[in-house]
């Protein structure tokens, strides 16, 4: 299934398809409202990256 700003849950688990960073889904930024925030699993606190919703077709839930 293809991730959507629609089925993304705060606090769920997701990776960029094909790589190895697990990360976990913060919820949308407080400064400008649209970009998404993911930290790494192991940093939970720290902002690794921000995404548009058009980015998040490369994202999938992760598995492991």
């Amino acid at each position: 299934m293809n991730l959507t700003k629609d089925n993304l849950v705060i606090g769920g688990k997701y990776n960029w398809r094909y790589q190895k960073e697990r990360l976990v889904y913060l919820g949308k930024s407080l400064s400008n409202g649209w970009l998404h925030r993911f930290a790494l699993v192991d940093s939970p606190n720290n902002v690794w990256c921000e995404v548009r919703d058009s980015d998040l077709e490369f994202f999938e839930e992760t598995r492991e």
